[in-house]
């Protein structure tokens, strides 16, 4: 017998994988779309280059998963993490060349289109490594950290900055250690998923994160969201696993903290809500998951550790982002408006509903927006895979059973839910990037909800979904289009 293979009769081993036919379901939809985009608006069809990332993208990821969470269903554990450990990786690094060769010929340069904060931190993290290399490491230190200052946004040009003085400003050498890092983040969605769901919503779960679009091409970029991602992944399984623990160590809660802290440096409302999420999740939580006295014990410490860490500066910066949220929102939508004739009607009560399925993909040649265009696949992943995030969220919250209902998952339930309210209060609605930190957890949900599937109904309620989103595409890209006067 294979040792890597469990055995058949051992309990908690389902079989439940992605069906071949919704697979067929969303790349149809997807095929469906572009090719009624690209005739509706030929003068602006996209360049053939983008069709090759999204074809290879929406088709590997949905045959993909289709095709491995059948053939990985019987692995024993550790050898399924292996091969999403490595197999998420390899996809990274390949893509890691694939990006730097491409934005060299495409921009000049190793670097997104329109370089912005991707370049800033490079070049914050070369002056950083030079610092050390010369022994004034102070000079920089004082420019980050001056009195008055804020905290959000410092942690990644910090890391890449130490990344850059271990490895002479290799470029390369960071992005490989962004596949590294974000593949293990794979690894972590699938111990935090079965905790959470059972083994076979824990499988479909990583492979969804290993082979997701997104979560690949972000690797051969230099933002911060692949860092961001793996530190907010980490937290929510460690302190998914303290409030599980039946061996509760005191001073387990420490290395649970210090990474939550760590997340107000990347950014300051993802640090807030995980934060709310965890005290939430002690308050709130059933007896099932974890005993009342260990939850105060766990609430007090992390009050005393939040108020020490988190006062000061970031109390004052979380104070001044919420005064400053309608002057925000509406400043960068009178940008947004100049380019957009269309955008008065994106308000909040339009995204608000759509929230756990935007955004929707760019399939037109609309000028200044070729990063979208390249992520594109991914926000189709995103759009389908919403419909089972959706459906595990009611379930969970009609759900009477006092073993399977909400009170069981309030970790996940509590951080998703208060990220998403914050990005609708915010002018960052539409921005693939502050979805990411939201995306990953809709990723475990829409695990689960396909595990959820299991009636004949839900693949026609499936189909349904999938012609919706084809209609939400096509009017999505004349928008664009229309807005700027093109269509």
């Amino acid at each position: 017998m294979n040792r890597n293979v469990i055995n058949t009769n051992f309990q908690g081993y389902g079989l439940p994988h992605f069906p071949k036919q919704f697979a067929q379901y969303a790349v149809g939809a997807y095929f469906v779309a572009l090719l009624v985009v690209s005739v509706m608006h030929s003068n602006y069809a996209m360049n053939w280059y983008w069709w090759l990332f999204g074809i290879i993208g929406v088709c590997g990821f949905f045959f993909g998963i289709s095709s491995l969470s059948r053939k990985w269903s019987m692995l024993r554990e550790r050898t399924f993490e292996k091969n999403v450990f490595w197999t998420a990786f390899a996809l990274r690094a390949v893509m890691v060349f694939i990006l730097y060769w491409f934005f060299n010929e495409m921009t000049g340069r190793p670097f997104m289109f329109s370089a912005a904060d991707s370049f800033e931190y490079g070049e914050e993290a070369k002056w950083m490594a030079q610092t050390l290399r010369e022994g004034h490491f102070g000079s920089y230190w004082n420019y980050k950290f001056a009195v008055g200052g804020g905290v959000s946004d410092a942690g990644y040009p910090l890391y890449l900055g130490f990344i850059y003085y271990l490895t002479g400003d290799s470029i390369i050498i960071a992005r490989l250690i962004k596949s590294i890092l974000s593949a293990f983040m794979c690894v972590l969605v699938y111990r935090l998923s079965k905790r959470n769901f059972g083994e076979a919503a824990g499988r479909l779960a990583a492979i969804f994160c290993m082979l997701e679009p997104h979560f690949i091409i972000y690797c051969g970029q230099h933002l911060k969201e692949t860092e961001m991602l793996f530190l907010l992944i980490f937290f929510l399984e460690r302190a998914d696993n303290l409030l599980r623990s039946r061996n509760f160590r005191f001073w387990a809660i420490l290395p649970t903290l210090l990474i939550m802290l760590s997340l107000f440096t990347f950014r300051t409302v993802l640090g807030v809500a995980v934060c709310f999420a965890f005290a939430l999740a002690l308050v709130l939580s059933s007896r099932r998951v974890a005993s009342l006295g260990r939850r105060w014990v766990m609430l007090i410490v992390l009050i005393l550790g939040a108020g020490y860490f988190v006062g000061g500066r970031v109390a004052s910066e979380i104070e001044r982002y919420w005064n400053e949220r309608e002057t925000n929102q509406e400043t960068r939508m009178t940008v947004i408006r100049k380019k957009q004739g269309l955008a008065q009607y994106a308000t909040r009560a339009v995204f608000a509903p759509m929230i756990f399925t935007i955004p929707f993909p760019t399939m037109v040649e609309s000028p200044g927006q070729e990063n979208s265009r390249l992520q594109h696949a991914g926000f189709v992943a995103k759009n389908v895979l919403s419909f089972f995030c959706i459906m595990a969220l009611v379930l969970l919250i009609f759900n009477t059973d006092s073993a399977t209902n909400w009170r069981n998952h309030v970790l996940l339930g509590a951080y998703l839910i208060s990220y998403l309210a914050i990005i609708i209060q915010s002018a960052f609605v539409h921005a693939d990037r502050f979805h990411l930190p939201a995306y990953v957890v809709e990723l475990i949900f829409a695990a689960y909800g396909v595990t959820m599937c299991t009636q004949p109904r839900h693949k026609r309620w499936f189909s349904l979904w999938c012609m919706l989103m084809v209609v939400a595409w096509i009017v999505w890209n004349w928008f664009k289009l229309q807005g700027r006067g093109m269509a």
